[in-house]
């Protein structure tokens, strides 16, 4: 009886397996976007020890940065912040900032970095804000503040990622501050931080307050993009991300880098 209900559970599995491949033929699988696709070369993450910041390197590429740089310093105001609901200037807060992706206004060459974070969120690309490039020039700080808060237009912030722009060393200040974890980042080009706001019961994770300590240096300025995640849809993206299989590969030449350990077959090509 037992080897007469394994011979029909084999053949019901074949016929499940035959029917799927049968309808992969008539309605072939493209993934929705691949991540991959996006990703530079030398990215890695490192968890800050037990702190629950996640440090990513080579996050994005210094071509990358400049572009956003340029772009925003077009458009820069006076950064605010929300309070009862309303955006004001607050004196604990002296950067400028501009948007440069906007549900509206989606730039195209922002958009791959914006799928970088969501791939490390878990979320979909859909579920970004709107981006923002801030500035701080000498002097310029923001005050230690949560990213989360009862306030409907940031209340759902459910991750923040923030990336370096541009580097700084110890001497010239700028650095992300957070006092309970005991623990402050220098800004380094291409350097993105990863945290979570909230708990699972909606409450604010306590320990992710944060500071940008002042610019020390006259001639410095700190330069960061801020990628705050909602855990529902905030907006239609207008640009297609590539899927995986809409790249082909190219054969390398001699003019290719590879990472160690990969090197070409045909030399002279």
């Amino acid at each position: 009886m037992n080897k007469l209900l394994r011979k029909i559970q084999r053949r019901l599995a074949r016929l499940k397996y035959r029917r799927n491949y049968y309808f992969s033929k008539l309605f072939p699988v493209r993934t929705r976007f691949s991540p991959l696709r996006y990703i530079p070369s030398g990215f890695s993450v490192t968890t800050l020890a037990n702190t629950g910041i996640r440090v990513i390197d080579n996050f994005c590429t210094a071509e990358e940065a400049n572009y956003l740089i340029e772009k925003a310093r077009k458009s820069l105001a006076k950064s605010r912040v929300i309070l009862d609901g309303k955006a004001v200037l607050e004196k604990g807060r002296t950067s400028s900032h501009a948007v440069v992706f906007h549900r509206f206004r989606q730039d195209p060459k922002v958009l791959p970095i914006i799928a970088r974070g969501a791939m490390l969120i878990g979320v979909p690309v859909e579920h970004a804000e709107q981006i923002y490039v801030t500035r701080y020039g000498p002097g310029e700080f923001y005050h230690g503040h949560y990213d989360f808060s009862d306030d409907f237009l940031s209340s759902h912030r459910l991750c923040t990622l923030l990336v370096y722009l541009n580097d700084l060393d110890d001497s010239q200040g700028g650095a992300t501050y957070f006092r309970d974890l005991n623990v402050a980042m220098r800004p380094q080009l291409g350097r993105a931080a990863c945290w979570t706001n909230i708990n699972p019961d909606g409450s604010v994770h306590q320990e992710t307050l944060h500071a940008a300590l002042p610019i020390e240096d006259e001639e410095a300025e700190k330069w960061v993009i801020q990628i705050w995640f909602r855990p529902y849809k905030m907006h239609k993206m207008h640009q297609k991300l590539d899927s995986l299989q809409s790249r082909p590969g190219q054969p390398l030449t001699a003019n290719d880098e590879l990472p160690e350990g990969a090197w070409l077959l045909d030399s002279t090509n």
